[in-house]
């Protein structure tokens, strides 16, 4: 099988082309920093330098591309930056469909958000109404809207498409800016952390490696259409660092929480997996065996100073 993987240099975009790699697909990975890439040799990896709205390489008769290169702003509630997540993220991620349609790919993967749901109580699935209008909703409008334009231009081209609709993505390799690596950094170090908003926050997240199991499926099983991909529940900021620490072996006083008058619960909807589930086997693992198996992995190396 021949795939192709855009944003190769993330976290999620260089998981992928590991696991294609050890299954025995070739690759070509489209990265705008190349030697980012480099230092996986395989002869079945062939890497280009590229960025969204430049032509596509040599791509032709590929089996998938897999679109994971986005444009996120660093100021995610900055309004004068929804024109460039439109550029990039919708109209970007139109064009390259169309490129690799042109070129004879087969099949057209889509890394969406699972955050682009309107807010709700319980799971949200599939078919749940999206509206993100709480945080990052210029980046996530973007998003939404690349997920309804892929659609359309697959059924109108006989193009199959599928959109994953990731939770938040946690494991080897990311950046140490979110939640889940300052817990890990702090706590690893054993010094404290503090949690505000009386560590309510919730959201779901998923392992890695279990979304990359899925997109693998996706291909494996010629699936088209749009499914969740998380862990099927949510997890407030506290019991997430609570879990860190008995993981790491930090004691669990050296968390603070601060705040905790307001009895709203902010964050974001569990992603009901049961489409996933049920057509594509998916078993994502929980957050504290999603830490572990972090922990058996690197060690944590990549945190240490």
């Amino acid at each position: 099988m021949r795939l192709v993987v855009t944003g190769a240099t993330g976290f999620i975009g260089a998981r992928l082309i590991d696991q294609a790699l050890s299954r025995g697909y070739l690759v070509t990975a489209l990265a705008r920093n190349p030697e980012r890439v480099s230092a996986r040799k395989n002869p079945r990896l062939r890497i280009e330098k590229w960025s969204i709205g430049e032509p596509l390489p040599s791509v032709t008769q590929s089996d998938a591309i897999f679109h994971l290169a986005a444009y996120i702003p660093a100021d995610l509630s900055d309004p004068h930056q929804a024109a460039r997540c439109f550029e990039v993220n919708t109209n970007g991620a139109l064009q390259v469909a169309m490129q690799a349609a042109s070129k004879g790919v087969k099949r057209f993967v889509f890394f969406g958000s699972g955050q682009v749901y309107a807010p709700a109580l319980g799971p949200v699935s599939e078919t749940s109404p999206a509206f993100p209008i709480d945080r990052a909703s210029y980046y996530l409008a973007s998003k939404l809207a690349a997920e309804i334009c892929l659609i359309a231009f697959g059924k109108a081209n006989a193009t199959p498409v599928t959109v994953l609709r990731l939770a938040s993505v946690y494991g080897p390799g990311m950046h140490g800016r979110g939640m889940v690596p300052t817990f890990i950094r702090a706590l690893g170090s054993d010094r404290s952390v503090s949690i505000q908003n009386g560590g309510r926050y919730r959201v779901d997240l998923v392992y890695v490696d279990d979304v990359v199991a899925l997109a693998m499926q996706v291909i494996e099983n010629e699936r088209a259409g749009v499914f969740n991909a998380g862990s099927g529940q949510t997890c407030t900021s506290l019991d997430a660092a609570q879990t860190v620490a008995d993981v790491i072996g930090a004691d669990r006083l050296l968390i603070a929480v601060e705040g905790g008058s307001d009895t709203v619960t902010q964050g974001f909807s569990p992603l009901d997996i049961a489409k996933a589930a049920s057509q594509l086997n998916y078993k994502p693992r929980s957050f504290r065996e999603g830490i572990e198996a972090w922990k058996v992995r690197t060690g944590f190396a990549e945190f240490q100073t």
